[in-house]
């Protein structure tokens, strides 16, 4: 009875062992020892190969995108220089409109104003403020049937020189209706100036004839108005 079962063993192992041959014959070909095996390179994965590739890609790509990048680069400084001449040109029209007043809060830009003027065929003119300049005092009387004469006084209110404004008369009748309307300009205005120094007063007189018949005798009463036109 043990021989029956030593025999039964080295069957079983001969058999596993034949079975194992088997298997190892149908994992790994046959290979003849006189022919070399040949390894196709594209068939072999280089991770490092791999990596290098994904760092440095190909040159014409490069190329590319370094010309994107320039084109890019010249784009915006193109933009920042169309922007910064359009705030230089406005600034200048600012400083332009606003030089009279700018003379006057510094006296000694004057000169540098009238040389930039000159190409611009522009002037500078003293500073008007609206309702600065008032009417502090005036008459209206009549020295002939047809003429009249018409005294006032401006007053500057302001703490800076200005302009010599116009002077509106209106000659109103007994209903306070108006009859006749006359502008007197800064010029018509017989000022030895153009403009009234700050806090200052100025008193002047105006003679005029109305020659239309039957106005003089409707003409009552007047208004005055100092303004800028």
């Amino acid at each position: 009875m043990p021989e029956a079962t030593a025999a039964g063993v080295d069957e079983v192992d001969c058999e596993a062992e034949t079975a194992d041959q088997r298997n190892e014959s149908q994992l790994v070909p046959p290979v003849d020892a006189g022919t070399p095996l040949e390894i196709d390179p594209n068939d072999l994965a280089d991770p490092d190969r791999q990596s290098i590739a994904e760092l440095h890609p190909p040159s014409f790509l490069s190329a590319v995108d370094q010309a994107s990048a320039r084109r890019k680069s010249l784009s915006r400084i193109g933009w920042m220089a169309l922007c910064l001449l359009l705030l230089i040109a406005l600034a200048g029209q600012v400083v332009l409109r606003e030089r009279d007043r700018i003379v006057v809060l510094q006296p000694g830009l004057k000169n540098l104003f009238l040389a930039l003027c000159q190409p611009f065929n522009c002037a500078l003119s003293p500073l008007r403020q609206k309702d600065a300049v008032v009417i502090d005092g005036a008459s209206f009387s009549r020295i002939k049937p047809d003429t009249y004469r018409l005294n006032f006084t401006l007053k500057n209110t302001a703490t800076t020189a200005l302009a010599v404004p116009a002077i509106e008369l209106t000659l109103t009748d007994s209903l306070d209706q108006p009859v006749l309307r006359r502008v007197f300009l800064a010029a018509e205005l017989a000022s030895q100036t153009e403009s009234l120094a700050a806090a200052a007063e100025w008193t002047t007189s105006l003679t005029m004839v109305v020659k239309t018949a039957g106005l003089a005798e409707r003409i009552v009463g007047y208004r005055l108005l100092a303004y800028y036109p």
